[in-house]
């Protein structure tokens, strides 16, 4: 008999373990441990409600658990999942929670969103504010390895159990405003992943427009360039003259061209003048 109930809990704890790890985010217990024992340190909460805590934020873990891989993508249905559970997990806190106490819980995102994604991975928020995960405050609650969801809200028909128990258990006021999360909060909690090492755009920047048709290369054949209308190609001359057929190289004179008195210098005139007196009166003296 006792061998017999000895491995009936063992079993049962192997369950409860496989279904802990069942998540992305990684162990629920643990996650649900520490989640609770910040808030209770910071919210400054009694025994009563930090066991009670736990398990809200328990049953949030394990309800969110199938959707994790779908939330980290950004999936709309996996979201509608989440924010539906995460405002009930709200909605339960405010018969926990005192109205000055819930009113420190909403101005606290890491413990009023829980849950953030980037790079299509899912995070819980109050690591990046707590990073040493194994320092607790306070020591496990009293239905730490026991508790398997008992008081989710799907064993009540969608009511809320600590609703049902609050006047037996709590006599503060409640906070009577509606706790639903805006949409508007959908891309600060699961944006999509982050671009690379890209080059700062400018405000207004816009992309080049892509042509309607690739345009022909040059050396393709029946290419012709476009013609402007109203003006027409002026014809090139030929590069190379002599592959002409009725090209004939101009003839050069025998000599030089004496140049014209008008056009030498002053001093070639008076030169010349000399050599023609020079030879006149050589040619006075034979006759």
């Amino acid at each position: 008999m006792r061998t017999r109930t000895f491995i009936l809990c063992l079993l049962a704890l192997c369950l409860s373990t496989i279904r802990g790890y069942a998540s992305g985010l990684g162990d629920f217990r643990v996650n649900a441990r520490f989640l609770t024992d910040r808030m209770a340190f910071e919210l400054h909460l009694n025994s009563n409600q930090y066991n009670d805590l736990y398990e809200i934020n328990y049953d949030f873990l394990c309800n969110i658990g199938p959707y994790v891989s779908g939330i980290a993508v950004a999936d709309t249905r996996a979201m509608d999942a989440y924010y539906r559970y995460l405002d009930e997990r709200n909605d339960d806190l405010r018969w926990v929670l005192s109205q000055a106490e819930y009113v420190r819980f909403i101005d606290i995102e890491y413990f009023f969103r829980p849950i953030y994604a980037i790079n299509n991975v899912c995070y819980l928020r109050v690591y990046k504010i707590y990073p040493n995960r194994t320092h607790f405050y306070f020591g496990p609650p009293r239905h730490y390895l026991t508790y398997r969801g008992g008081h989710c809200r799907s064993h009540f028909g969608g009511v809320s159990y600590y609703r049902r128990n609050y006047p037996a258990r709590y006599h503060h006021p409640v906070y009577s405003r509606p706790c639903r999360i805006s949409p508007q909060m959908r891309p600060h909690d699961f944006a999509g992943p982050r671009p690379g090492n890209r080059p700062p755009q400018k405000p207004n920047w816009k992309p080049t427009p892509r042509p309607d048709r690739r345009p022909v290369s040059v050396g393709s054949p029946n290419y012709r360039p476009p013609q402007h209308s109203g003006h027409k190609p002026q014809a090139r001359p030929p590069q190379n003259p002599h592959k002409n057929p009725g090209f004939k190289p101009q003839e050069r004179p025998p000599r030089r061209p004496e140049v014209s008195p008008d056009k030498m210098r002053p001093k070639q005139i008076r030169e010349k003048s000399n050599m023609k007196e020079k030879e006149r009166k050589s040619l006075s003296k034979r006759l």
